[in-house]
């Protein structure tokens, strides 16, 4: 009764825990709230989970907040278990395991970001009704708990991120208008999907690698001018590795310059390989919305769409890099020839011949003799015709941007491999990278095509070498391919010794160039061969058709998407490609010999740096 009271004479409090209700709901509804559990209501100690985007990414990782308020004195300490399944309905899934622990000392309250690997999208959508994918975490502990994110996205539509700002007056169009663009092209039940998944500028992670599997992100000039420092260097690394950046300004004042973004020479829009926009919006923040549909939905070079690419640059058959691996006939005859030995001996030999009449009690003895003699044939006859280990080839695509305070190398590379038997299919990733898997055309070696119906299981921990990943990434006796990307710090260049002399240039490399073609800025085409590491060279001058015809070599054994990025990017004035094969690269499993693994370089012709 007194407490009663002192509620009835005094609203302020319970005003207050509504205000904080309200604000806390418009917070999460950018989000997807996994839970949040109090393990002891006497302190309020609490652990919360949420995923920081309210749209699983096509491939990569999925960037998940811990805080754990730990109001008592001894620690508190949860594991977390994620499994993540992209699911096609009736094709077979793909799953990854993940798990981390996150710990909190006594009287604190810690807050931890994890990158969690996705299943990636990598198989053709079930009767055109698009993609979907789940991620699933239990949690044990201090406190239990277990909840499921859901997320489902058009065939052939880019994945994309909007800010809340966008969404709130936004949102609700949009998925009208795509649901419209989806039912035109019998999009199936798949219509009612969202257009993107919504973010808090405030809250954004800063490592590129929880934007990697979007296609694109759309924000305000408040919103990116809201972003933490490292949230913004994240971002303008996954929009300068492909990824498609989309502004709006509510203020006509508002410049890419004024927002510290550097794009190309000449007014260009162009930021390494990927595409920044900036346009106007009214101060509503009411967006053209069948426009900005239009805008994602249409086939331009402006906004890629890395699931679908995976599915149709890869499993078609035309990828450059496969076709080199080459065919391999599966001996069939062999086993054949074998397995009717097998037959005549267990049968009528061993029965008339080895334990005839009056001998019977020796099949206890010949018939195991013989099966174990046909077993170990047969397991000689796999390793002779296959061997251990593996044999694969690769290549990788660096790209060298040294712009604004940006000395990273973009890495984007192919691979693929055929294996015999293996032991373990453990290894470690050292570089800050992503990986994924890609669907190969239908062969008796491969067991991950885009229509295949088998699980395909993966496993990604974070430790502290690096990543560690296991399970289906290489199988024996098959056909494997992945694609990985990286950013790494690096001071490698191509500098201008002559400001007068577009042929005076010195390689910063520490590996030698094999073949070198450069666009210069008055319209010429230069090249070079055997650059040596560190050293002055002087090229001399080719044309237009002999430096097309490089590029086009040179990137032939890439995917698709990757072929027209290499193209349109050679068209810049001031840009060079290289080649070379003594590159490091990014290293997978080490029980594959890698045959061939050749590295494309591009750049801009930087000015010499200050000693």
């Amino acid at each position: 009764m007194p407490s009663n009271a002192t509620t009835r004479m005094n609203p302020f409090p319970r005003l207050l825990l509504f205000c904080l209700a309200c604000w806390q709901c418009g917070m999460l509804a950018a989000q997807e709230p996994f839970f949040r559990n109090i393990y002891e209501p006497k302190s309020g100690s609490y652990v919360e989970v949420t995923s920081l985007f309210s749209k699983l990414p096509a491939s990569g990782f999925a960037p998940v907040r811990v805080t754990i308020a730990n109001r008592l004195e001894a620690p508190a300490s949860v594991s977390l278990n994620f499994l993540a399944e992209s699911n096609n309905f009736n094709s077979g899934k793909l799953k990854t395991k993940s798990s981390f622990v996150a710990t909190s000392p006594g009287g604190t309250t810690t807050t931890t970001d994890y990158l969690v690997p996705v299943a990636a999208t990598v198989k053709e959508a079930s009767y055109g009704n698009g993609h979907s994918s789940s991620l699933t975490l239990s949690m044990v502990g201090v406190t239990v708990g277990q909840h499921t994110q859901t997320s489902s996205n058009l065939e052939n539509f880019p994945y994309l991120l909007m800010s809340d700002a966008l969404s709130t007056p936004n949102g609700s169009a949009l998925d009208s208008e795509l649901a419209k663009v989806a039912s035109g092209s019998g999009g199936g039940y798949m219509s009612s999907q969202s257009f993107a998944g919504k973010f808090l500028s405030s809250m954004m992670p800063e490592d590129w690698r929880a934007y990697a599997g979007y296609d694109g992100i759309l924000m305000t000039d408040q919103d990116w001018l809201g972003l933490p420092p490292g949230a913004r260097s994240a971002i303008l690394q996954w929009n300068r590795n492909g990824g498609y950046l989309r502004l709006f300004a509510s203020s006509p004042s508002s410049t890419l310059a004024s927002l510290s973004i550097t794009t190309g020479t000449g007014g260009s829009d162009t930021r390494g390989k990927g595409i920044v926009k900036l346009s106007t919006i009214p101060a509503s923040l009411a967006l053209d919305v069948p426009a900005v549909v239009n805008e994602f939905n249409k086939s331009s070079g402006n906004v890629t769409r890395q699931a679908q690419s995976a599915i149709d640059d890869y499993s078609t058959g035309g990828w450059g890099l496969q076709n080199s691996l080459g065919t391999k006939t599966f001996h069939f005859l062999l086993f054949i020839i074998v397995l009717i030995a097998f037959g005549v001996l267990v049968g009528p030999v061993n029965l008339f011949v080895f334990a005839k009449s009056g001998m019977r009690h020796k099949l206890f003895i010949t018939t195991p003799i013989i099966a174990l003699s046909a077993s170990v044939l047969m397991i000689l006859l796999i390793f002779v015709q296959d061997g251990f280990g593996g044999r694969g080839i690769r290549i990788q695509w660096i790209e060298l941007v040294r712009e604004d305070s940006d000395n990273n190398a973009y890495i984007h590379q192919e691979q693929i491999s055929r294996t015999g038997v293996l032991v373990g299919n453990r290894f470690v990733l050292t570089e800050p990278a992503t990986i994924i898997p890609l669907p190969l055309m239908s062969s008796q070696w491969t067991r991950l095509n885009s229509d295949s119906n088998n699980d395909q299981a993966y496993e990604m921990n974070f430790i502290d070498k690096g990543l560690q990943v296991s399970g289906d990434w290489f199988q024996s006796r098959s056909e494997q391919a992945q694609l990985l990307k990286a950013v790494v710090p690096t001071r490698a260049r191509i500098e201008s010794t002559d400001a007068a002399n577009d042929a005076a240039l010195l390689s910063n490399f520490e590996y030698e160039i094999s073949d070198f073609y450069y666009r210069g800025k008055d319209g010429k085409f230069w090249r070079a061969e055997s650059i040596a590491s560190g050293k002055n060279f002087l090229a001399r001058e080719c044309t237009q058709a002999d430096f097309l015809s490089f590029v086009s070599i040179a990137g032939s054994k890439l995917g698709k998407l990757q072929q027209d990025r290499l193209l349109q990017l050679s068209q810049r004035p001031g840009y060079y490609i290289a080649t070379t094969s003594q590159a490091p690269m990014i290293e997978t499993f080490t029980s594959i010999t890698w045959t061939e693994s050749q590295t494309i370089i591009t750049g801009r012709v930087q000015s010499p740096e200050a000693p």
